[in-house]
């Protein structure tokens, strides 16, 4: 549960928070040695694996296939974009203090990565592929949490149309009930007729007195789409500079 939360808070301050890079970086994978494509992924782990699992199979139909709770893996795969040789592609998410960093390997061999030392510009395509896939994975995500934020926003507008359309009616029932006392002349009837109108103000009262919080709600929605649109907006101008 502790892990939970803190992956849960780790997602909601890294939309907030984020310092984007695609840097090069050096680190243990299966007790050796490998160089990758790094960059700090937005949303939560299963995210970031799902859309490279898209993100392959739809750019160049490749199947990766899970190795455990945060790697993909696609064996002796053929990549021309990237270098001529076939290879093992390797999407490895791992979790820092500050992020869920994402890296993205291709081994062509047990103990052999591609790197700038010795495959420059194998390794330069390498980067190209990895800032596409980037790009994708920011744009998705952002995507479907303002989709997310949007579904939200039409159900509370929905419902406050729902509950202005009832204010209405209450508010034609009461007038007709005013125009009904206006031509009686019957005090016992005048008297039912207002009992009527009192309690439909009563139900009315309670109807009006939720379309503030309806529209603050209403308002927050509004404000986090287009908060989210502005990130995606920025982190997507930053990454094109990569």
């Amino acid at each position: 549960m502790i892990l939970l939360l803190a992956g849960l808070l780790l997602t909601v301050s890294l939309s907030a928070q984020i310092h984007l890079f695609l840097e090069e970086q050096e680190f243990i994978y299966d007790d050796g040695k490998v160089t990758g494509w790094v960059f700090p992924a937005t949303g939560s782990q299963e995210e970031v694996l799902d859309d490279m699992k898209d993100y392959l199979k739809d750019r160049s139909d490749i199947k990766l296939k899970k190795d455990g709770d945060n790697i993909l893996m696609a064996e002796k795969v053929s990549l021309p974009a990237i270098t001529t040789k076939r290879g093992d592609l390797i999407g490895y998410s791992r979790i820092t203090e500050q992020y869920y960093s994402m890296a993205v390997v291709f081994k062509l061999g047990y103990d052999i990565s591609l790197s700038t030392t010795d495959w420059p510009k194998e390794m330069e395509n390498l980067k190209h592929y990895v800032k596409a896939f980037m790009t994708f994975h920011y744009e998705q995500v952002y995507a479907r949490r303002i989709k997310d934020l949007e579904k939200e926003l039409k159900g509370e507008e929905k419902e406050r149309g729902q509950t202005e359309n009832k204010i209405n009616g209450i508010t034609n029932k009461i007038n007709n009930a005013s125009k009904k006392i206006g031509k009686e002349t019957e005090t016992a009837k005048i008297d039912i007729l207002q009992a009527e109108i009192n309690t439909l103000e009563a139900d009315m009262k309670v109807l009006m007195d939720t379309l503030p919080g309806m529209q603050a709600k209403i308002d927050q929605l509004n404000k986090q789409i287009d908060q989210n649109k502005t990130e995606s907006n920025t982190y997507l101008s930053t990454i094109a500079t990569f």
